[in-house]
């Protein structure tokens, strides 16, 4: 059962990243054939385009932090894998958990901060402190859903969040 919710918020979080992602090309693509077609640009596209990028962004940074798929660079791995492969699994899970706790903390004082203040956006007139709760909120569900993947399969993640086939 905790594997079929796994993969439904995984899959949600992508679904969400795309969608923000396709929303803002095309409302970009309207602006601009309707700015320079007609002389008429889509009131407040500009702030709209900046919730959905947060949106796009931070979903896409959940999706890959739960199915473990960050960029690596991999030019000392084979070195490194022979003699600690455990210690540099470790690490790097340490690293992204770090990371992506760090940036979630950051996001949810930045978003206190803004909610305390009562400042709102210049155009739509939003509250601003949306903006970095959304931020903080999905680092959260992707790092719930990696630490649950984590505990599922024991620390063996693959490449795609799933348990590893090698040994140590």
């Amino acid at each position: 059962m905790l594997v079929k919710i796994e993969g439904f918020a995984s899959r949600m979080l992508g679904l969400i990243a795309g969608a923000a992602l396709l929303a803002m090309m095309l409302l970009t693509f309207v602006d601009v054939i309707g700015r320079y077609g007609f002389h008429k640009s889509i009131f407040g596209a500009a702030e709209i385009i900046e919730q959905l990028m947060i949106v796009t962004v931070f979903a896409g940074l959940a999706f890959i932090t739960a199915k473990n798929e960050h960029i690596t660079v991999t030019l000392m791995e084979g070195l490194i894998a022979q003699h600690m492969a455990a210690a540099q699994r470790w690490m790097s899970i340490a690293i992204s958990v770090g990371c992506t706790l760090l940036i979630t903390w950051q996001m949810y004082e930045h978003a206190i901060d803004l909610l305390r203040s009562r400042k709102r956006t210049a155009v739509l007139d939003l509250p601003q402190w949306m903006q970095p709760m959304s931020a903080a909120v999905l680092s959260l569900v992707g790092l719930a859903l990696l630490l649950l993947a984590l505990r599922r399969t024991r620390g063996r993640l693959g490449a795609t969040g799933v348990a590893s086939t090698h040994s140590d």
